[in-house]
């Protein structure tokens, strides 16, 4: 079934991009000049046809494919485990905790869960080369203070009445999980975006987004910003993130 139903769709994308083609040949024109920039105008709107239907073709041929048995149950292995990371945060904060207690148990729970360490390095873009051997572990550590004062600073964002796993699916090399948090009386707020990668029979947080920021983005930008204007020195970096501790 999966095959026919993969024939029949490049059957379709054959037949489109045909009919593109031919509407595309030149012009017989009397008028040279005219006739060229009609025919390159003609090209241009049939190649963003093809683009725009292959992009099309794409995401239906997504939709109507079923995920293989072994696909729903990493997806929804994947819910559960993030089902459960969810409840430690909602229950975290709502417990009322403040200041370095609070920051600390934030980093237990990242430290967890999240690979810190392939967000930082992936950060860290050109300058990853630059990194002292000596300094991997100071700068793991002092992520880990930052994006877990970062967590406590926004503590009330994450109050709640129940966290709320609404679907996931696979993408590319990710299992992406989406979350909310129901609150009373208000709208849920931006959803919680989780990116996981498996490995045996485990899972991995390698990015997420929270608030529409996403985690690793949001990082490189920061770092290599202080990188660039360091020229490369690690040390003004490592300053701006212990400013964490003063949060």
């Amino acid at each position: 079934m999966r095959d026919s139903l993969l024939t029949m769709k490049l059957s379709q994308f054959a037949a489109v991009l045909r009919s593109a083609l031919i509407s595309a040949l030149p012009l017989r024109n009397s008028w040279p000049s005219v006739g060229r920039r009609i025919e390159a105008q003609r090209v241009k709107v049939s190649m963003k046809s093809i683009i725009s239907r292959r992009r099309l073709l794409a995401a239906l041929g997504t939709l109507a494919l079923p995920i293989s048995p072994g696909s729903a149950a990493a997806t929804a292995a994947a819910e559960a485990y993030i089902q459960g990371i969810g409840d430690n945060v909602l229950k975290l904060a709502n417990a009322g905790s403040r200041g370095v207690a609070l920051r600390n148990k934030f980093s237990s729970l990242l430290e967890k869960y999240v690979d810190l360490r392939a967000i930082t390095l992936a950060s860290l873009g050109p300058y990853r080369a630059q990194l002292p051997a000596s300094d991997k572990g100071k700068l793991q550590d002092l992520v880990t203070l930052y994006a877990s004062a970062l967590f406590a600073w926004y503590v009330d964002d994450f109050k709640g009445q129940k966290f709320t796993v609404a679907r996931s699916a696979p993408q590319g090399k990710f299992i992406v999980v989406y979350s909310n948090i129901e609150k009373a009386g208000m709208k849920a707020d931006e959803p919680i975006v989780w990116y996981l990668q498996q490995s045996g029979d485990r899972f991995n947080v390698v990015d997420m987004s929270v608030l529409g920021v996403r985690l690793s983005i949001a990082m490189r930008d920061r770092f290599q910003k202080e990188l660039k204007k360091s020229k490369g020195d690690f040390e003004q970096l490592y300053a701006v993130l212990r400013e964490a501790e003063t949060w």
